[in-house]
């Protein structure tokens, strides 16, 4: 078995694919190139192959239980390691003036850094200007473990860090979410009640071992909301994928 020849001639069905979807992309005037890459594990070709680029977008469905907790899903690889922004787009259409969510996290309980919030809010603040839609903020928070003053102060502490993060952005109060709830039903119900098209969000890659028993938020979100996600890296995040790998 000639296995050089199989893979190139693999790569050749897939590369005409490839040209077949971008055609009708370069009759509306879009330039369009195209490239099939073999290599293992997939996620690290996407990765080393969108060096440089703005953006990358994947196509997502929901997954089971396992595929988190061994972290085996190239999406959620691709959500800790991509270094540039991330669309994960789901079978949902936008409305025509669509709807932005900016889920932060101004007390950095998720352990952010301190300007990806301000990330976050600029990039949906944009994606709206352009698509003449309009953003709505939100922050979702669980205090399980707290009860009676300490709860009261905790709410407290989590308002006024985000009111004074929205204070540099121009989003009305009735558009700004303060939930006492985890992040990933606080972002779905909300989400629902606005019919958010976008939720935009930070990632951060976390150890092996606190994913396994804590969870990453963005992860988790992931499977809760129905609409499409984007997902920032903070300034200066380096992918731990070694761009040497590809091949």
């Amino acid at each position: 078995m000639d296995l050089p020849a199989l893979r190139a001639e693999y790569l050749a069905e897939r590369k005409e694919a490839l040209e077949s979807l971008a055609v009708p992309l370069r009759e509306k005037g879009l330039n369009v190139e195209t490239r099939a890459i073999w290599g293992h594990p997939g996620y690290e070709m996407i990765i080393n192959a969108a060096s440089g680029m703005d953006l990358v977008i994947v196509d997502t469905r929901r997954h089971a239980a396992l595929s988190r907790l061994f972290l085996t899903n190239d999406d959620w690889q691709m959500v800790r390691c991509c270094p540039v922004p991330l669309l994960l787009v789901k079978e949902k259409l936008w409305k025509e003036k669509p709807t932005i969510l900016a889920a932060v996290d101004p007390m950095h309980t998720r352990h952010k850094p301190t300007g990806l919030d301000h990330k976050i809010l600029r990039v949906s603040d944009e994606v709206a200007k352009l698509l003449d839609g309009e953003v709505f903020a939100v922050h979702s928070y669980s205090q399980v473990l707290l009860s009676g003053a300490y709860l009261k102060d905790a709410k407290t502490q989590h308002e006024t860090a985000f009111k004074e993060l929205l204070a540099d952005f121009d989003i009305s109060s009735s558009r700004q979410h303060l939930i006492e709830e985890a992040p990933e039903f606080g972002l779905q119900q909300i989400g629902q009640d606005v019919t958010a098209d976008l939720v935009v969000m930070g990632g951060i890659s976390l150890s092996f071992v606190t994913d396994i028993f804590i969870g990453n938020t963005t992860e988790k979100v992931l499977d809760y909301i129905e609409c499409d996600v984007l997902v920032l890296k903070p300034d200066g995040f380096k992918s731990p994928i070694n761009s040497e790998k590809q091949g």
